[in-house]
């Protein structure tokens, strides 16, 4: 149920009339604070992961790794925009206990492996 009900409250938050996302930033910490600021991820563990997975990491020299949108990565593959990652971590937060083991089947980037 739980993971029935956050997409509806994700997509309430969701810019209307515009695909531009506000919460681009400088910096990881910007871009975080950013997200939780337009109401991308609520709960601590998701911000607390978000702020240790740094998309600079993750994104080639000469791209905006701050930019709320996905960027590319090589090989026509792009890793996804920061809100969309903040929107994945929200709907398993409640989910992944410590410990606890995830397969991520085709991870792109491997972003979101790295936040788990």
């Amino acid at each position: 149920r739980a993971l029935l009900a956050a997409p509806l409250l994700f997509l309430a938050h969701a810019p209307t009339g515009s695909r531009t996302w506000t919460s681009s930033a400088g910096s990881n910490e910007g871009l975080v604070n950013n997200l939780h600021r337009d109401k991308r991820w609520w709960s601590h563990r998701v911000g607390e992961a978000l702020l240790a997975t740094d998309r600079a990491l993750f994104v080639p020299p000469g791209k905006d790794p701050y930019q709320d949108a996905p960027q590319p990565i090589g090989y026509s593959a792009t890793i996804s925009a920061p809100h969309m990652h903040a929107y994945v971590l929200e709907l398993l937060e409640g989910q992944l206990q410590p410990g606890a083991k995830v397969l991520d089947v085709g991870c792109g980037s491997g972003i979101l492996l790295a936040a788990f």
